[in-house]
């Protein structure tokens, strides 16, 4: 027991020993940071992050680096190097860093724009912007910027979009105040584009920019404003124009919020377009479409509280329906009495129901019920009125003019005449109707086959089918 107690003793002196043993080159360097000796204390951090098999070690020589990186710039800051100092606290990557960094990137910056190297001067500012927020010199920065896009790169939507952060960040700074006056120089060109986009009909572009602009602290936000709600207004007749009115009245509305002046011309457009809406429902009643004709008609409600024609017409559309759905129920009992071949009784069905609802498919009930109620009750009678019918009623006129002929050329007892008769044929609802006319010099046997069921009139010899031509 004593003797495994002694060797495990062993064991760890050895491993202290070789952890000292390679941990010298770290113990080095930072003997060589405390003597301040930050360059050489580098070199030699280097060397063993990058060959040091210790994770913790490594870290904590990263972090010395840092530290020696940050003396050097410190160095070079304290004598206004401030390009080899923004080169160090990059290299340190740290906040402490980072707190001077942004001074040395905006005196770099400063001496740019007085070389009038705007390019570089903008690159380190753009740096500060997106990479160093907190920094204590940003509204400066911000406002370096905006001359930068304004003066050099003739951008003004960049500047403004510049300006716009520091209006979020800083509104109370004097460089926010300074920048107003830069952008009021060139904020009624940015309301020019704006008006060119509503002039060629670019109404959500021209809306967009103009929303961007709502916010600016200046006397330009009535004129911003007063256009919102004319651009509002021209869409929103746009759209009556073209009959698309989903979005007419919102539009309308927002054009009078954003300009008061405008609140006569809302009006008489939304007059028209209660009155346009009062016009589609009706054309929708005219197609049967009452669900639609309704919600057109309820919609100028929205428009026009308590419009009484709006009222009537909705009562209108539904004692439509109601009728409607009455005549739908007299053709279903209209239907049943037909397969039951009560033909009468079906007639008056479809009669009541064409009252309520006049649509060609209940005449064709009505029409269907009237020829199976003759068929069952007088067929022969309705054969010869059928031919009597036909085609306006030739037959009877042409067989008028051959007797009225044969009167003044010849004597009553050389006319023989056989009125109207019928007889049944093999088919079903189908009958043969003569007439006979005998004259010395010629004789007529009309024969025409008459089918019932469809009202069918078919000459059956020569003589009857040039009677009708």
């Amino acid at each position: 027991m004593i003797l495994r107690n002694k060797n495990f003793a062993i064991i760890i002196l050895v491993g202290l020993l070789f952890i000292s043993c390679t941990n010298l080159s770290y113990k080095k360097s930072v003997k060589t940071l405390k003597e301040g000796k930050y360059t050489e204390a580098i070199q030699e951090l280097d060397k063993y992050i990058e060959t040091s098999i210790h994770p913790a070690f490594k870290e904590n020589a990263k972090e010395l680096r840092s530290q020696a990186y940050y003396q050097l710039g410190l160095q070079e800051y304290e004598k206004n190097h401030y390009t080899e100092a923004s080169e160090y606290f990059f290299l340190a990557n740290s906040d402490r860093a980072d707190s001077l960094l942004d001074n040395c990137y905006f005196e770099i910056a400063q001496a740019a724009l007085d070389d009038l190297d705007y390019p570089d001067a903008s690159d380190y500012l753009s740096f500060i912007i997106f990479h160093l927020q907190e920094s204590e010199k940003m509204p400066d920065v911000l406002y370096d910027q905006i001359l930068i896009h304004t003066d050099y790169s003739k951008n003004i939507h960049t500047a403004y979009a510049t300006y716009q952060i520091l209006q979020d960040r800083f509104p109370t700074s004097d460089a926010f105040t300074q920048a107003t006056k830069v952008v009021d120089a060139f904020m009624p060109q940015l309301i020019d584009e704006a008006k060119a986009q509503w002039d060629i009909g670019l109404y959500a572009e021209a809306l967009g920019r103009l929303f961007l602009y709502l916010d600016y602290p200046a006397d330009f936000i009535k004129d911003i404003k007063d256009m919102i709600g004319n651009v509002y207004y021209t869409w929103a007749v746009t759209l009556l124009q073209d009959r698309e009115l989903d979005k007419v009245q919102t539009y309308l509305i927002r054009a009078e919020e954003y300009n008061s002046q405008l609140a006569d011309q809302v009006n008489d457009k939304l007059i028209e377009l209660a009155s346009i809406y009062i016009v589609q429902g009706d054309g929708f009643l005219g197609d049967r479409e009452i669900d639609s004709a309704i919600s057109s008609y309820r919609k100028t409600l929205d428009i026009i509280e308590d419009y009484q024609v709006a009222y009537n017409k909705i009562a209108r559309a539904e004692e439509f329906a109601r009728r409607i759905a009455q005549a739908v129920q007299l053709v279903a009992q209209g239907d049943a009495q037909f397969d039951n071949e009560e033909y009468v009784t079906a007639y008056d069905s479809y009669s009541e129901a064409y009252k309520l609802n006049s649509i060609p498919q209940i005449y064709e009930k009505i029409n269907m019920a009237y020829i199976w109620t003759r068929i069952s009750n007088d067929p022969e009678q309705y054969a010869i009125e059928i031919v009597k019918q036909y085609n306006n009623g030739i037959i009877p006129e042409k067989i008028d003019e051959v007797e009225t002929v044969a009167q003044k050329n010849y004597s009553r007892q050389d006319i023989r005449v056989t009125p109207w008769q019928v007889f049944r044929t093999v088919t079903r609802n189908s009958y043969e109707v003569r007439y006979t006319i005998q004259i010395p010099d010629k004789n007529y046997f009309l024969r025409w086959l008459i089918r019932l069921e469809t009202g069918e009139v078919i000459p059956l010899n020569e003589a009857t089918e040039l009677l009708a031509s």
